[in-house]
Formats: structure tokens, C-alpha cells, sequence
């Protein structure tokens, strides 16, 4: 049951997320900041998707009062829909901001979360008290969420000049203080420990608190007032997961917070290079408040310009890593798989995203606050060490690619990435591409009509293809492209007198 109400709260945050998303646009009409709007639009219909299938998958766990509170959900989204038809053309429509703003808050928002709660009561092995805690800190969150909206309203048109303005925003504040108040003084030991472990004051949104309360103007930019509240909200995201992972019948002189990562995925992360040798203080606070969660083709883990405030660890599938262009087309930086962190710049700097990432097949990943891996790097001189490594590694790896592309031919590059597959695939006489060949080409820096013809210029030496398949009758033919690189993973080079990297 906790799954679908961890789908359920992912909605709600990416719904929040849109929401402040649209106002910065709305106020800015920017390109970027449209770009980034059109994206979240279509991961959070992607996750719709799957909340609506829910009950065809896994319909036998949810029980006869739950599945009532669960047939509401294709109602609150149907209605929101027919409200929101700005959705499928944004840039085409005269969009009120303030309604807009309330629509998203009133016909939906509030909704999907008193139907979260439902679900989480109607559940006999969940504590109750713990629920009404957890109720508070979500209406707690959502109230941030719309201080983000106004903020951004506010900074962008001057609305701060008015007084109405700031009488509403300080009543919006008040009642986060409310909230915060009536969740700490509700939750239990296990919820104040997951709160207190991720929680971290944001001092340039004090200020701005600080400022309305002395009857002063704040003076903020709205671009950076929205990155601002978003990593606080991210933040408050993750202690939210974490608190719904709680919900059972656990008895209370049990471990306050137990593990929710299974042993057989436990003991796949622990096998990656990167998690070796770490002590056992060190994994049991790393998995505490980690989270795995399957992925379907196109979800967008982020965008270029958030901030940092998750590592993502692939245990399955593939991850694409890309920047966008100013005419609107992608520039594919790498393909990441099994083992790889994506984007492990945000492993010891609390910064942005310098590239988006989206799932290019079905994944599953392992994610993790950032700010929790930091704070294990000053305890842990394994797990630092680890991380020195695989940032080395990696580095060495982006290079290479880049190299390739500069300085190898059509050919040579694709011929080189099909010796890469086949030595890390394994197959005899036979290459899967492990994605689209749209992305391939964007990979190796060329169009994919440069692509296809690279292909076929191979047919001669006896290849040929079929959709993702390549047939290759030698795998003798590919070792012109080989490099030293690739040569040391290469299980077949001591069978070939003639390899040059021997």
C-alpha cells in the first residue's frame, strides 16, 4: 500500500513543482523557463499514468475503504484536466496567473492530499498518530509551495508595493507556523528523527521571513526566490518519502527507523565499487532514508538549473544525460547504466544541475539526499576514497568520449561504439543497441542520417542490421576501432595473436 501513496505524494510535489514552474513563466516569459515548464508538464502526466494503473496491477492491496478513496483520485484529475486545457499549449494561451495559481491549489493540490490521508487511515497497520502528523507536515509543505507561487508573483510584478500583498503573504506564513508547530508537537521519535536528519534552514528565505515581519520590501529576484524555495521544497520532499516509508504497525521499542531498501537490492548496491568496503554505521544511515523506485521510459529525474539535492543511483536501465540547445534540439552528454551515479558532481558541492537527465528505457533507481552522502564523506574514509575513484573513473571515461568525437572519423566513432557494446555485452557474432539510435548518434556527436550510413558502410565486412540487432560474422573486423581504453576490458584479446594491445 505505501507504494501507491508514494506515487500519490510524488504527485503532489510535482504538481507544486508545476505550479511554481507556470508562475515563473507566467511572470518572466522566458525561454528556459518554458522549456523547463513544458518538461514537468510531461513527466507529471507520465505519473498520472501510472497512479491511474494502479489498482489494474496491484488492486489485490488495496482494501474495500481504500479503494474508495482511490476511485476518487481519476475524478480529481479528470476535472483539474478540463479546467487546465493551458496545459496541452502554454505558450499560446492568456493565462491569468492568480487563477491559475488557485486552480492548481484548490481543484487539485488539496484534493490529492486529503485523498493520501484517506488511504493512509483506512490502512488498520498504520498508527494513527503518526498519520496526523504526517497530515500536518504535508499541509505544512503545501503552504510553502504556494509561498514559492506568491513569491514569485510578488518579485516579478512588484506586488510587494502593496499592501494587501504582504497582509496576505505574512497570513500564508503564519499558517506554515501553525502547521510546523502542530506536526512537531504531534509526530513521535521515529518522524522528529527523520525531520531533524535532512531538515536544514534556508538563511536567504529567513531573511525575506525577517523582512515581511518588520514591514519591509523585500527585494528578491523571482528566478532566484523559485531555486530558493524549490531546494527547500525538494528537501521537505524527501523527510515526506521518508515518513510515509514508516507508516506500519511497527512496535515502538523497535529501531526508530528501520531500513525500507530490500536485502536482495541491499546487497546488489553494496556490490558497485562505489559502496565497497564502508562500514556498517556508515550503510545503515546511507540506506535509512534512501528510496527505490522504478522509472518509465521519458520520466525526467531533472532539468538543467535545479538544484542538486538527490543522488541517483542506476540499478537497472538506462539514464540519458543531455543539455538542451537554443534552437530547441538535445546534445545527449552520456548514456549511463547499471552502477553509475548520475550526475556525481553533486556528491561534494551543494550546487545545480549542470545537464538534465531522463529515463531513456525503463530503470530502476536508487536516490538518497544529497546532503546526507555529504555529511557521511566526513565520517567514512572508505566512502570518501570510493568517491574519489569513481569520480577519477568517470572523468577519465567523459574525456575519452570526447576525444572520440573530435578526433575519429563517422566511421571509426561508430565502429568504436559497437566494439564497446559487443565487449561489455558479451554476445557471440551478436550486438544489441541498448537504446534508440537517435540517441546513439547524439552520443557520438552526428546526425542520425550520419549514423545510418556509418552503419551500412559496414556491410561489406559482414554486418548487418535489423532494427536493434547487429549480426557481425568476425568480431575481427571491429578490432581496427579498438583503443587502449577499451582493450583492458576486452576477453578476447589474449585468443588474438595480431592485437596490438597485448
Amino acid at each position: 500500500m505505501n507504494q501507491l501513496l508514494i506515487l500519490l505524494c510524488q504527485s503532489i510535489h510535482a504538481f507544486q513543482k508545476e505550479r511554481g514552474s507556470l508562475c515563473l513563466y507566467l511572470s518572466t516569459k522566458d525561454e528556459y523557463s518554458l522549456k523547463k515548464l513544458l518538461q514537468i508538464i510531461k513527466t507529471n502526466d507520465l505519473l498520472v499514468e501510472e497512479i491511474l494503473q494502479f489498482a489494474q496491477h496491484e488492486g489485490k492491496k488495496i482494501n474495500a475503504e481504500q479503494r474508495k478513496s482511490y476511485n476518487k483520485l481519476q475524478q480529481i484529475y479528470e476535472n483539474f484536466s478540463s479546467k487546465a486545457q493551458f496545459r496541452d499549449n502554454i505558450q499560446l494561451k492568456d493565462i491569468d496567473i492568480l487563477q491559475t495559481t488557485s486552480l492548481y491549489t484548490y481543484n487539485l493540490i488539496v484534493h490529492l492530499s486529503y485523498v493520501l490521508i484517506e488511504l493512509a487511515l483506512f490502512d488498520e497497520s498504520n498508527i494513527p498518530a503518526e498519520i496526523s502528523a504526517l497530515s500536518n507536515y504535508i499541509n505544512w509543505k503545501e503552504r510553502i509551495g504556494r509561498e514559492r507561487a506568491l513569491g514569485i508573483v510578488g518579485f516579478a510584478l512588484n506586488e510587494f508595493n502593496s499592501e494587501q500583498f504582504r497582509r496576505d503573504f505574512k497570513i500564508l506564513l503564519g499558517e506554515q507556523n501553525i502547521n510546523k508547530r502542530s506536526f512537531l508537537a504531534l509526530a513521535n521519535e521515529r518522524q522528529k528523527q527523520a525531520f531533524d536528519s535532512c531538515f536544514i534552514v534556508n538563511r536567504d528565505i529567513e531573511d525575506v521571513h525577517k523582512q515581511m515581519e518588520a514591514d519591509k520590501i523585500p527585494h528578491v529576484n523571482a528566478k532566484n526566490w523559485y531555486d530558493m524555495v524549490t531546494e527547500k521544497m525538494e528537501m521537505m520532499h524527501v523527510i515526506e518519502l521518508a515518513m510515509i516509508n514508516q507508516l506500519n504497525d511497527q512496535p515502538l521499542n523497535e529501531s526508530p527507523m528501520q531500513c525500507s531498501i530490500p536485502q536482495e537490492d541491499q546487497a546488489v548496491i553494496l556490490d558497485f565499487p562505489f559502496f565497497r568496503n564502508l562500514s556498517q554505521s556508515t550503510v545503515d544511515e546511507l540506506f535509512r532514508l534512501s528510496n527505490i523506485r522504478s522509472y518509465k521510459k521519458g520520466s525526467l529525474l531533472f532539468l538543467e538549473g535545479e538544484p542538486a539535492s538527490r543522488i541517483y543511483v542506476i540499478l537497472c536501465g538506462w539514464v540519458k544525460v543531455y543539455k538542451s540547445t537554443p534552437d530547441g534540439n538535445e546534445t545527449v552528454e552520456q548514456m549511463l547504466s547499471t552502477g553509475n551515479l548520475v550526475i556525481e558532481s553533486s556528491i561534494f558541492t551543494n550546487d545545480k544541475h549542470f545537464s538534465s537527465a531522463q529515463i531513456s528505457n525503463g530503470a530502476k533507481l536508487l536516490s538518497f539526499p544529497s546532503s546526507i552522502y555529504r555529511n557521511l564523506l566526513n565520517k567514512d574514509l572508505a566512502l570518501a576514497l570510493n568517491s574519489l575513484k569513481y569520480l577519477s573513473q568517470t572523468s577519465r571515461s567523459y574525456l575519452n568520449q570526447i576525444d572520440n568525437n573530435k578526433l575519429k572519423s563517422s566511421k571509426e566513432r561508430v565502429g568504436w561504439f559497437l566494439l564497446k557494446q559487443f565487449i561489455e555485452q558479451k554476445n557471440p557474432n551478436t550486438i544489441l543497441l541498448p537504446y534508440e539510435k537517435t540517441i546513439i548518434a547524439s552520443l557520438l556527436d552526428m546526425k542520425p542520417e550520419t549514423f545510418s550510413r556509418s552503419l551500412k558502410s559496414f556491410k561489406n565486412s559482414g554486418l548487418s542490421s535489423e532494427k536493434h540487432q547487429i549480426q557481425i560474422k568476425d568480431i575481427k573486423m571491429l578490432c581496427h576501432y579498438c583503443d587502449e581504453n577499451l582493450s583492458t576490458h576486452c576477453q578476447f584479446k589474449n585468443n588474438h595473436s595480431e592485437c596490438r594491445f597485448k
